[in-house]
């Protein structure tokens, strides 16, 4: 198992060899109209060198996506609405074999990919718009951390005013929060460290 959540993609750099073949699954960002952070995304890791198979959740079947799970040596999950990305997932019914690769191979996952690497999305609310997974009937994630993460703290002041509104709101969560400069690296459930990217 190692885990990277982060609020952008530079934490790879460091733990994925170049060569290596990574599966980008751009579904959090399908809804929305301008999709320019993905795509620079997908095109710096190109420029870093790495092999990347695209994975679409919402328009492959799950023996599709089950195949190149089979074939990837990491997974990088994109960023955009964690409501739709989780409910895309569930609806292809492949949450459980993508917590089975985490456990076992490299799982990054970027603002929604890390959000729905924690136990629940359900304090995601006040950052994404729910009404967009209308067919998601319940919040449970993946549960890879006994954490909360709140991406893009510090980048932006209505960022930083809303991950402080939803930590006094969930009280009883342990949040991290992660400004567009840090990453949770995960070995296990219970030892992860806090290091600063590019």
């Amino acid at each position: 198992m190692q885990i990277l959540l982060s609020s952008n993609k530079e934490v790879i750099r460091e733990y994925i060899k170049e060569n290596s073949i990574i599966g980008f699954i751009p579904t959090a960002s399908e809804l929305d109209d301008d999709r320019w952070y993905m795509e620079n995304d997908k095109e710096d890791f190109s420029k870093m060198n790495y092999n990347v198979i695209t994975i679409d959740i919402s328009k492959e079947s799950k023996a599709e996506i089950i195949e190149k799970f089979n074939n990837i040596d990491s997974i990088f999950i994109a960023g955009g609405n964690s409501f739709y990305l989780l409910q895309q997932l569930k609806i292809k019914n492949v949450l459980k074999e993508l917590i089975d690769f985490a456990n076992n191979k490299i799982y990054v996952g970027s603002s929604a990919g890390s959000c729905i690497a924690c136990p629940s999305i359900d304090y995601v609310e006040k950052l994404d718009d729910k009404s967009e997974a209308p067919l998601l009937d319940n919040f449970k994630a993946m549960n890879l951390v006994d954490f909360y993460i709140l991406p893009h703290y510090k980048s932006k002041e209505k960022y930083t005013k809303l991950a402080d509104d939803i930590e006094k709101e969930y009280s009883n969560y342990k949040f991290i929060k992660l400004s567009n400069q840090q990453a949770v690296v995960v070995e296990n459930i219970n030892d992860y460290k806090i290091v600063e990217t590019e």
